[in-house]
């Protein structure tokens, strides 16, 4: 597969992980971007890493309806409704234009990254970290511009992937358990995200501006 392609995947789903919003927001990200990066992962990782990335968007899919079908059979409670915007008001934080415009810059940044800072044994001038950096980039964005704790929670599920595959591409199939461990985590960004909508109070529902 060649590098263009690879690069054109892991934009769609680095767009989905910005874009992305409200219900199964956090599943929705955490699938896109393991999908977007397991043919990276492939070329540098191997089959290991393959299974390692789609096994976690598969518990992913499984754990947050799984989780969130535990959590609503216990009836509404007093948690903290993870769409309701924390410690600020509604219009304060994350407006879905102004992801769009980090999102262009963190294509920027992901070009300049991929052809100028070599890892491990991937040289800086075959542009080969593109879907590492930019998918990096673009969760560090939704951490950055999270308003509640759902847009928290993207943000970490896709930050770790990318880290996890960002340390195969550093050192091949040898870190592939601590990678796995590292990667692991979006599943459960995913259950803790689902737990939490399916325990809050009442069904409002906060608009996105």
């Amino acid at each position: 597969m060649n590098q263009p392609l690879l690069d054109l995947i892991a934009f769609v789903a680095g767009a989905v992980a910005v874009l992305v919003d409200r219900r199964r927001a956090v599943l929705a990200a955490s699938i896109a971007v393991a999908l977007g990066l397991a043919p990276a992962a492939a070329l540098y990782g191997g089959g290991g890493a393959v299974v390692v990335l789609l096994g976690a968007g598969a518990a992913a899919a499984v754990a947050g309806p799984l989780v969130g079908a535990v959590g609503a059979r216990g009836g509404p409670g007093d948690g903290l409704d993870p769409l309701r915007p924390v410690g600020a008001h509604e219009g304060l934080f994350g407006p879905r234009s102004v992801r769009v415009a980090g999102c262009a810059v963190a294509l920027v940044a992901g070009s300049w990254v991929s052809f100028n800072v070599p890892v491990g044994s991937i040289a800086a001038v075959q542009g080969a970290l593109f879907p590492v950096a930019f998918i990096f980039l673009c969760g560090v964005l939704r951490l950055f511009l999270a308003r509640n704790l759902t847009d928290l929670a993207v943000g970490v599920a896709v930050t770790a992937v990318a880290v996890g595959v960002g340390w195969l591409l550093r050192g091949g199939s040898d870190p592939l358990p601590a990678a796995a461990g590292v990667i692991a985590i979006a599943p459960v960004a995913v259950a803790m995200e689902a737990w939490l909508a399916a325990r809050r109070r009442g069904d409002a529902r906060v608009p996105t501006p």
